[in-house]
């Protein structure tokens, strides 16, 4: 064990056998590879569940709104009425069924500031809550009761800036959903960090093979040797141990907490030594890389809710909403967004949102670019690892597979997915 990994580590033994609800058998991964199992998991888990779909940032004022596209499930409207209230509806058209906001491209998402949505087809318009407010040469229809017709309403709720929508029917209170780990959020300055980059990428793996990339830290001596160390064995002396982490449980949801390196100290202009084709001198020069800035920015005290674990070179938290978000809180005042929505059993589309306080100056800019890039990288990384891992699994030529200690939580998140498949299915059963 090296010195770094002398300092880091606890002592604390496996955190497996700690949950009693999981094994530590070998797993298999046919929720992954099924056709069957992915038209299963769709409807219990994606049609019954609070989805996000955006920050409350993207609607500053009544009359603005957004489009989300979630691939074989709905087309959505998201906006913010004159009373300020967000709400969202099915995009479509109470007439003819027409998609009614889009811009050029009916299947691309869209955006902007209106007073009413109006349908490209026949003209009828709709107010901000969905209502129809006009329907062209109403006198020629028969009977119809036009204060009854509106873009049908998707359940939508707002928690700490993070805009939910739910297609169940009679789903439990987004508040209830999340419970109380994950409403001690709220404490954070979500508010103070406008400045947004994002990217979008098709992946073609499943859903959660993309989630059990990001719960793991087995991986990137080797999947990330290029950010570490190029020698791999060198690479393997520079992670932390595996009880350096952090683990938390809260069904359907969970937590790790990682560790990471401190800022490096301030320096005077012309310091960074000798200009270099390498990775650590533009991170020396830019003072940033993949794990934040090194100037870090003034946004108050961290909440104590961060950082349970006690780490002693606190990283980040990663917070995982059930099914498909997390949001990852880092030590050096900024926060990552990752969402994952599937189109297929074996494709899905990898969200990645990176939210700073906006930058004072060119040089703070040029450090979140640097972040930025740093973790596109790092993922587009995994992606590669995810695929390859798809094809391996879809052959089934191996049907079990075993995860060591410190893949507890992908353990965790398939047996969750799994029992909400049966769970929905025992209930469908009994009530046929």
């Amino acid at each position: 064990m090296t010195e770094l990994q002398q300092r880091l580590a606890t002592g604390k033994g496996k955190f497996t056998p700690l949950y009693e609800e999981l094994d530590t058998g070998p797993v298999s991964y046919e929720d992954s590879i099924s056709p069957e199992f992915f038209e299963a998991e769709r409807e219990a888990v994606f049609r019954r569940s609070w989805l996000y779909v955006g920050r409350s940032e993207r609607l500053p004022r009544p009359g603005t709104f957004f489009t989300r596209e979630l691939n074989g499930l709905a087309s959505i409207v998201v906006s913010r009425r004159k009373d300020g209230v967000v709400n969202a509806f099915h995009n479509v058209c109470a007439h003819r069924g027409n998609k009614v906001v889009w811009q050029e491209h009916p299947q691309e998402e869209s955006k902007g500031s209106c007073r009413e949505f109006a349908c490209k087809y026949h003209g009828w318009r709709y107010g901000l809550d969905g209502r129809v407010t006009h329907v062209t040469n109403e006198e020629e229809f028969f009977g119809l009761d036009k204060d009854a017709l509106r873009m049908p309403p998707v359940h939508c709720e707002e928690f700490a800036g993070f805009i939910f929508v739910n297609l169940a029917d009679d789903p439990v209170p987004l508040r209830t959903y999340l419970g109380d780990r994950l409403l001690e959020l709220e404490a954070y300055p979500f508010d103070k960090m406008t400045q947004h980059y994002g990217f979008s990428a098709p992946i073609r793996g499943n859903w959660k093979l993309a989630v059990d990339s990001v719960c793991e830290w087995y991986h990137p001596p080797y999947v990330h040797a290029r950010f570490i160390d190029k020698d791999i064995a060198k690479a393997e002396k520079m992670v932390p141990p595996p009880d350096s982490y952090h683990y938390d449980l809260f069904t359907p949801h969970m937590l790790t907490s990682v560790p990471g390196p401190p800022p490096l100290p301030p320096r005077e202009p012309g310091t960074a030594g000798a200009a270099a084709r390498d990775q650590k001198w533009v991170y020396r020069l830019f003072r940033a890389g993949l794990f934040g800035p090194d100037d870090v920015p003034d946004i108050g005290p961290l909440p104590e809710f961060l950082n349970k674990g006690k780490i002693k070179s606190w990283g980040n938290d990663q917070f995982w909403l059930f099914p498909n978000l997390s949001v990852q809180i880092w030590a050096r005042g900024f926060y990552i967004t990752y969402t994952y929505w599937p189109e297929a059993v074996d494709k899905h589309t990898y969200d990645i949102d990176l939210y700073f306080v906006p930058p004072k100056n060119a040089q703070e800019r040029l450090a979140q670019e640097l972040i930025v890039d740093s973790t596109i990288e790092f993922a587009m990384q995994d992606v590669n690892t995810i695929e390859a891992t798809q094809q391996g699994l879809s052959t089934r030529a191996n049907r079990q597979f075993h995860l060591s200690d410190q893949e507890l939580l992908i353990r965790k998140f398939h047996k969750t997915v799994r029992d909400t498949v049966a769970a929905h299915q025992a209930r469908d059963a009994k009530e046929s």
